[in-house]
């Protein structure tokens, strides 16, 4: 019963058949009464004009016996009782003889015997107790009515019939009325049950797309049969259903256009609910989170820098945009953070995090190159200025001072040609306008060449040189005078580093399609602080700027190395230990060809 009551088929069949059994119950009621009504008042209208006829025959007919043969034969028909009674004469006619209901009881009833005394017309009709022999009690209607002679009343005439006939008859049409009403609930019930699934049958079509639609499946629509109303609720259906698909497609599609943009953006985007929590994070912002996380050394993924945590604070607070900066593993970035609302309401924030530190590095860059530029052109235009002073103001007398306060001044110009051709090459390479003109070629002549130069230089600085170099195998496509460069500044700049009694190791390896070069020498080493900046412009691990044996140091000479090498397609690395020497690697493709490969 439960179930169906909540299915709208059994709501829709239960109210039918109750509404029509309840109209089919008043109805079998009213008809019930009305052939009570009908059937008890037509038979005492019948009773009256039949015992009005009675008496009329014997008033008119001059043949008592006549009007006695007639009489039977009218209530022989109407299957009743007839009594005559004359008052004066005390005659009585009574059909049938046998009849239960004896004259006396007509007589003594205090109504029927106003028909005899009083010249009225009565119709009884109820259970009488008529106190015969065997004292019975019986059920009928008695319908009495005047009998006048000759213009005056001489008795009564009496017809009785019983109710069992009447009852009978009523009985048996309220079996026909209760088999009609049966009959009809049934027939309404199979109404009910096709009328119900006929109109719920395409409201379960529509809860099955509905499921479908709730499902994720925004392609299921409604088979339309008919032009009622369902028909055209099955065609707004399905015109929902292709809206709704075209709207989610287009929501989709603009999620994926949107994570796509998220994903390839370089700066980091952080969406915030407004609890504060994550609901939106790109790679960069991920990768910012995970560095702090990593400093900080937090194991909570959902975790905020605290000044993450206040800048997002204030917004919320004042429902304005706030900048901030936060800094982890060497990494500088920038936040800014707006409100986001939902119509009138803040409902989190969104943050932008762009990382700061390449423009941290340049502006610092910037700063050195302009201090290095400066304190390298200062010193050899201070000596410049200095002794030519004196030889104008001739305090130097003797020829040979003459002659070595020139060769300084010489010196501290080639000196300044050097740092100034330097800079020029260094600029050229960073703006890419310095293409090395490949040649194919053996390598290993151009490092030995290089190892020659510097052997006497070594000598006088009691550095030993070793050579560590296997002939090559196979010819690459290099620049000899650049790869003799980089060879110069690394061997140069090895050699200044490394005291008396140290050495420099040159060494040269083919393996598969590249060759190896390193220059390791014995020297004081490089904290592992500087190694990051090694290659930058007039960067120098002496932070106090003193000059080394040779003095000639402008620290642009790791730069030009990296560009140059960078230009082959090849790779630098460096490692070092303070006390413990450095070691310079580099590798260089066997051809051009593979210089693109590498350079992707």
């Amino acid at each position: 019963m439960n179930f169906l009551w909540r299915s709208i088929v059994g709501k829709l069949w239960m109210t039918i058949i109750g509404l029509v059994t309840v109209v089919l119950f008043i109805l079998s009621i009213l008809l019930v009464q009305f052939f009570d009504r009908f059937y008890y008042d037509q038979h005492e209208e019948n009773l009256k004009n039949l015992a009005n006829r009675v008496a009329y025959m014997f008033e008119t007919y001059p043949n008592p016996d006549h009007a006695q043969q007639i009489a039977q034969e009218l209530i022989g028909v109407s299957n009743t009782s007839l009594t005559v009674i004359n008052r004066y004469s005390g005659d009585l006619y009574q059909l049938p003889l046998n009849d239960n209901i004896p004259a006396q009881f007509l007589v003594s009833d205090v109504e029927l015997q106003m028909v005899l005394f009083e010249d009225r017309t009565v119709v009884r009709r109820g259970h009488f107790q008529v106190y015969n022999a065997e004292d019975q009690e019986i059920d009928g209607i008695i319908v009495g009515v005047p009998l006048v002679l000759n213009g005056v009343q001489r008795g009564a005439v009496y017809l009785y019939q019983s109710l069992g006939v009447i009852t009978q008859t009523i009985d048996e049409a309220k079996k026909l009325i209760h088999y009609a009403a049966g009959i009809g609930i049934i027939m309404t019930t199979v109404f009910a049950f096709f009328l119900s699934t006929r109109i719920t049958s395409p409201l379960r079509q529509l809860k099955s797309a509905a499921d479908h639609l709730a499902g994720g499946d925004f392609q299921a629509n409604v088979s339309i049969k008919s032009k009622d109303e369902i028909g055209e609720l099955g065609e707004t259906f399905n015109h929902m259903a292709e809206q709704l698909n075209d709207s989610v497609q287009a929501l989709s599609h603009e999620k994926e256009q949107l994570s796509s943009i998220l994903k390839s953006m370089v700066d980091g985007v952080i969406t915030l609910d407004v609890k504060g929590q994550i609901s939106l994070i790109n790679p960069p912002a991920e990768y910012m989170l995970n560095t702090w996380r990593y400093e900080e050394n937090v194991q909570d993924s959902n975790a905020l820098p605290n000044l993450f945590v206040n800048i997002f604070n204030k917004v919320v607070e004042t429902e304005a945009e706030h900048v901030g900066s936060i800094s982890a593993q060497g990494r500088f970035w920038t936040i800014a953070m707006a409100p986001l609302y939902n119509k009138n309401v803040i409902r989190g924030a969104v943050a932008v995090i762009r990382d700061m530190t390449d423009e941290n590095r340049l502006d610092k860059l910037r700063k050195d190159f302009v201090a290095n530029v400066s304190h390298e052109l200062r010193t050899p235009l201070s000596m410049m200025q200095g002794y030519s002073e004196a030889l104008i103001d001739d305090i130097v007398d003797s020829p040979e001072e003459r002659k070595e306060l020139a060769k300084i001044l010489n010196d501290e110009a080639l000196r300044m040609g050097r740092l100034v051709n330097e800079l020029l090459d260094l600029a050229r390479m960073e703006a890419g306008h310095v293409e090395p003109q490949l040649e194919t070629m053996t390598i290993d002549p151009i490092v030995l060449k290089v190892i020659r130069k510097f052997a006497n230089r070594a000598k006088e600085q009691e550095v030993d040189v070793i050579e560590d170099v296997t002939p090559s195998k196979y010819k690459y496509d290099v620049n000899a005078d650049r790869l003799e460069q980089i060879l110069t500044n690394l061997v140069d700049n090895a050699l200044r580093h490394t005291s008396e009694g140290g050495s420099v190791t040159v060494m040269m390896r083919e393996v598969e399609d590249f060759v190896k070069i390193e220059v390791k020498d014995t020297g004081s080493g490089i904290s592992e602080e500087d190694l990051p900046f090694l290659f930058e412009r007039f960067y120098k691990a002496d932070k106090a700027r003193t000059r080394v044996k040779s003095g000639t140091g402008t620290g642009l000479g790791l730069a030009i190395v990296k560009h140059l090498i960078d230009a082959h397609g090849g790779k630098i690395h460096v490692h070092s230990k303070l006390g413990e020497g450095t070691t310079f690697a580099f590798e260089l493709p066997r051809s051009s060809g593979a210089i693109k490969e590498r350079s992707l």
